[in-house]
């Protein structure tokens, strides 16, 4: 029984101290509203993802667009067996307007294809090939990489 007694006056006790908390506390921060409240305040960086620093040749990011230079378009980013691409890049600053210049270290790389990488100093260009490079059907991707800035982009399509 006094037992019983003890365990009941220590429940009581820390009842109390729970129901007379310290009454300034703030409540605890709900992490829903405070992620919903980063996503609707966006963000102000207009190049997100983008590097914190400069890079020493001032690119930020790449924009590049693959063409067909030989084989016919099926439809945006679709071509026929023996495709062979062309690909144009251009470095772009942290406002998006084109770096121009040789001070690029340019690589545009054909993964999936026995194709070698090709590289250039210019920071803006077009380069295409006269071989079919793509002669299986499947889904594929060019890389352009700036080795001086770290930018990249990565172009996808498919060959029917």
């Amino acid at each position: 029984m006094k037992r019983k007694i003890i365990a009941g006056v220590l429940a009581a006790g820390a009842a109390a101290t729970f129901a007379a908390g310290p009454v300034s506390a703030a409540p605890a921060p709900d992490p829903l509203s405070e992620l919903i409240g980063t996503l609707l305040a966006g963000s102000s960086d207009p190049n997100p993802g983008a590097p914190v620093k400069p890079s020493p040749n001032g690119v930020a990011s790449m924009s590049v667009k693959v063409y067909s230079w030989f084989g016919r378009d099926l439809g945006p980013a679709l071509y026929d067996t023996g495709f062979a691409p062309g690909v144009v890049w251009s470095a772009r600053d942290r406002s998006n307007a084109e770096v121009k210049g040789k001070n690029c270290q340019i690589e545009v790389q054909y993964p999936g294809t026995g194709y070698a990488t090709y590289k250039t100093a210019e920071c803006q260009g077009d380069v295409g090939s006269n071989t079919k490079l793509y002669r299986t059907p499947g889904h594929y991707s060019i890389v352009v990489v700036d080795r001086v800035s770290g930018a990249s982009k990565t172009s996808s399509f498919t060959i029917e």
